[in-house]
């Protein structure tokens, strides 16, 4: 994984693997979270000649976080269009995990034109304002504190490894670790700052990206949608939302995957790079 800075507001760092067209991933907002995640599952994408770009997105990994209006869903999609024409891409596979996936939504919305195909993992097809109920009325303030009050805290590694139900040599754990930082009482805690991850959320929360869907229609832009069959509450949820999204978008291929969690990415690490690649060499339009 080789790693770059851009230079944007704010500067953003990309993590990076491989050589060839280029699939630009976004990834989820959590505890752990940071573009080193996607670094699970890129090997089959690498030996299918893709290039994978991974932005730590603003307030986690390496980016910092910018004031909290600036988490607002599209203006994150046009400062990723600012950091991706800084990079020097232009026509690009853009994937997107949970948040990531909503932001690719906005992102497609905003330049149809240079995106060759989409990814939405467990995410896009719905908009979160319908499906959070009481949590929709939490003020800016209220999402922070939560945040502070559930933001990671642990003692050492084999502590972060418990905490996430990991085995203590799992690789995954060097990735989360990115998304970790010494505290001053020697142990570690998430990186991402409870104003970050609340004003994240509660944007989140606001963003429709329904709005969208007629656009990626509209360009007949490739689309495979990955969603997450466990537990049952979420399987069913999430065909819900489905037949929604591919009334609006009858071009998607939509996928239920056996076995995942909403942690789809590094439930299936490599498998779920194999799916990848194997749709875009199959011909969802992406050049090779």
């Amino acid at each position: 994984m080789g790693t770059r800075l851009i230079d944007a507001t704010p500067p953003a760092t990309l993590r990076e693997w491989g050589d060839g067209p280029p699939v630009v991933f976004l990834h989820a907002m959590g505890p752990v979270s940071s573009g080193a995640m996607v670094g699970a599952s890129v090997g089959p994408l690498v030996d299918a000649g893709f290039r994978v770009i991974a932005p730590d997105l603003p307030g986690y990994g390496d980016t910092p976080a910018p004031e909290p209006d600036a988490f607002d869903v599209a203006r994150l999609a046009s400062w990723l269009w600012e950091v991706v024409t800084t990079a020097g891409l232009h026509q690009i596979v853009l994937a997107g995990h949970s948040w990531g996936g909503a932001i690719a939504c906005h992102m497609h919305a905003q330049s149809p034109e240079q995106v060759e195909a989409l990814v939405l993992v467990d995410s896009g097809h719905l908009d979160y304002a319908d499906v959070l109920g009481e949590d929709l009325a939490l003020s800016l303030d209220d999402w922070m504190n939560r945040a502070a009050e559930r933001r990671l805290r642990v003692a050492d590694v084999p502590a972060l490894a418990a905490a996430l139900e990991l085995p203590d040599d799992d690789p995954l754990l060097d990735l989360f670790l990115v998304g970790m930082e010494e505290t001053g009482e020697g142990g570690l805690v998430s990186r991402v700052r409870p104003e970050a991850q609340g004003s994240a959320l509660y944007h989140l929360a606001r963003a429709r990206q329904s709005d969208t869907w007629g656009t990626i229609s509209a360009a007949s832009t490739p689309t495979l949608l990955l969603l997450a069959t466990e537990p049952d509450a979420a399987r069913a949820q999430n065909e819900r939302a489905a037949r929604r999204f591919q009334s609006a978008v009858p071009g998607a291929d939509v996928r239920f995957v056996p076995g995942a969690t909403h942690s789809l990415v590094t439930d299936l690490r490599s498998e779920f790079g194999s799916i990848v690649a194997e749709w875009l060499v199959a011909g969802s339009g992406a050049t090779r």
